[in-house]
């Protein structure tokens, strides 16, 4: 279905940052919240539903809706693919964290040594 172009239309979900999730012949088809249950759906648009179209937010801090909507796919036909950009978030790298906090305690406590902590008298004994 994917590569069909006929076909690709209704199959391919072009996701954009902050527009509505619509695809199809005419923009007919488009992705909803399940009111009930939150999980995403793809409905036919009416006049009535259009408001109730998922609006795109792929920067979004929760990974939550590019979850969602990477499960839309059918495995076996491929439909309702979504293609695109699902998440860009900017968050701090691990190593820069790491390295900060290493370097706010040795500010704070001094560099420190690995003999007198392993000698040190803080101790306890595992009864068994």
């Amino acid at each position: 279905a994917l590569k069909d172009k006929q076909r690709a239309e209704e199959a391919v979900i072009r996701l954009e940052h902050g527009q509505p999730v619509r695809f199809g012949t005419d923009g007919s088809k488009g992705v909803v919240r399940d009111r009930a249950t939150g999980d995403l759906k793809v409905v036919t648009v009416t006049d009535e539903s259009a408001a109730d179209v998922l609006v795109h937010d792929a920067h979004a801090a929760s990974p939550t809706t590019a979850f969602a909507l990477s499960r839309l796919a059918d495995p076996d036909t491929l439909h309702h693919t979504p293609i695109g950009v699902l998440r860009s978030v900017e968050r701090p790298v691990y190593d820069t964290q790491m390295a900060d906090q290493l370097d706010t305690a040795v500010e704070q406590h001094g560099k420190g040594d690995l003999a007198a902590l392993l000698a040190g008298g803080d101790t306890w004994t595992v009864v068994g």
